[in-house]
């Protein structure tokens, strides 16, 4: 009975006195003698102090802190605070401890019996081992160890955060503090954004941070911004679903909703980026479509809502106005832009090294040569724009394929009838950001972006999850 019950409440199971403290006192015995047998600094020690509860005793606090730390914090601030070695040196992250921490939970968690190791999990498993032989697999071939590594980490990182994931969402529980993790992680993403561009942050070697200066095709633009780019999408989707679902009753949810989609909307125009535009605007219709009819009346007056505050921001700032409107207008110069020359000279160079070694890739790190025909320098590089060609030419066509597939499913598969209508808005806002998500690797790598690689695995977990084993108990506080 004991067994039955700890399989049918993951969440719960998982933390249990006798298992937790067995868990922390192993753990902690680890730091202890690694740190007689190895000097450690400080903020190690600190570090693994705070860690180990974090990631044994509150799991969804962990994938939070996980998931805010890669999308809200800027690379080169993570290196020189790593846990072990500094600023570019080879060491561990913060969120790479808390990443493995939370790994041996789960997998505790299995060994024990209190965690079902079922097909998602098995499926997200064998990703994780394609990543290792990936890693591997580049290296033996002449890669760099350091970019390999630095490559192998952002897709880990997005296997893990399913990892960590999925018991969370298979438990009712944590799944109404998981709606609060994301409001919050949608106000936090758009104030950080605001805050890059009105403080004038420098943008970083890295590209996950600041405003990049000028305006493509644009004269007189003051910058783009690239903080957070890839997450103002998902939060604009996320809080448009729920308020489109027409449930949410308290006014001043509703205001915060309201305030996560235009503040990361301002976010959006700022990026200037056109892709990002289009897929923002298309994933917003489709959470229309899957909600179907009932959506379309609250979708007309939130969408009048937000165009009237646009408006307002625009006469606020009429100088960023008019270089959205010419960057919006710039479209028909594209056979003319030197960016889109740019990806078509670096996608043809991956295509050669994809028919080279079409079944097993080129593994992480594995880098490509091209020639600017006379416009650009040549150039030796293992980043490429267009996110499929990247996938294919590092773990191969079978691969790529495949996880093109799972994301596919993902999107079309039946929502479970026992959801709260607060977790079909998640699902539902989670569904479209993974199929906006699958527009954006045309013209960028998302696939090899720390800060959103987590947040994309997160999106599959809530995709993909079923419906909890236990009853239904009334949500409140939306």
């Amino acid at each position: 009975m004991s067994q039955t019950l700890d399989r049918r409440w993951p969440l719960q199971a998982a933390v249990r006195p006798q298992s937790l403290g067995f868990c922390l006192g192993v753990a902690s015995a680890a730091a202890i003698g690694f740190g007689i047998f190895f000097p450690i600094a400080p903020r190690t020690a600190i570090a693994v102090l705070l860690l180990i509860p974090l990631a044994f005793a509150a799991p969804v606090a962990a994938v939070s802190v996980l998931i805010a730390v890669t999308s809200l914090v800027p690379f080169e601030v993570q290196d020189s605070l790593s846990v072990i070695g500094g600023r570019d040196e080879p060491g561990l992250l913060f969120v790479d401890a808390l990443m493995m921490l939370g790994l041996l939970r789960v997998g505790w968690l299995v060994v024990r019996r209190r965690m079902e190791l079922d097909l998602p999990m098995l499926g997200a498993v064998a990703a994780a081992l394609i990543c290792c032989a990936a890693l591997a697999w580049g290296i033996s071939q002449g890669a760099d160890t350091s970019e390999a590594g630095h490559e192998a980490r952002r897709v880990v990182m997005g296997v893990a955060a399913f990892i960590l994931a999925w018991p969370l969402v298979a438990d009712r529980s944590a799944r109404r503090r998981l709606v609060w993790v994301l409001i919050t992680l949608g106000l936090a993403l758009g104030l950080w954004g605001v805050a890059q561009w009105m403080f004038s942050i420098d943008y970083t070697n890295s590209g996950d941070v600041g405003v990049r200066p000028g305006v493509d095709r644009v004269a007189g633009g003051r910058g783009m911004l690239q903080g957070g780019m890839f997450g103002y999408p998902v939060a604009i989707t996320l809080a448009w679903a729920a308020l489109v679902s027409g449930r949410v009753r308290k006014p001043p949810i509703r205001g915060i909703l309201a305030v996560i989609v235009v503040l990361n909307a301002v976010c959006l125009v700022l990026t200037y980026e056109r892709t990002i535009w289009l897929v923002t605007a298309l994933s917003c219709a489709v959470v229309v479509v899957m909600y179907g009819a009932t959506a379309i009346r609250p979708a007309i007056r939130w969408a009048g809502l937000g165009l009237a505050a646009l408006v307002c921001l625009a006469a606020i700032a009429p100088g960023e106005a008019a270089t959205a409107l010419k960057r919006m207008m710039s479209v028909s110069q594209i056979s003319t832009d030197n960016s889109f020359t740019y990806r078509i000279i670096e996608s043809d160079a991956a295509i050669d090294a994809i028919a080279a070694r079409p079944v097993t890739g080129s593994g992480l790190g594995a880098t490509v040569t091209w020639e600017g025909q006379g416009i650009f320098a040549t150039l030796t590089t293992s980043f490429i724009h267009n996110g499929y060609l990247w996938l294919a030419w590092k773990f191969g066509i079978p691969v790529a394929a495949l996880v093109v597939l799972l994301m596919v499913v993902a999107i079309v598969r039946r929502t479970p009838s026992g959801d709260s209508w607060q977790w079909r808005a998640v699902r539902v806002g989670s569904k479209a950001s993974i199929l906006g998500l699958l527009l954006v690797p045309i013209t960028f790598p998302v696939f090899n972006v720390l800060g959103i690689t987590p947040l994309m695995g997160f999106l599959l977990a809530v995709c993909y999850s079923r419906e909890p084993a236990e009853p239904l108990i009334p949500a409140r506080g939306l």
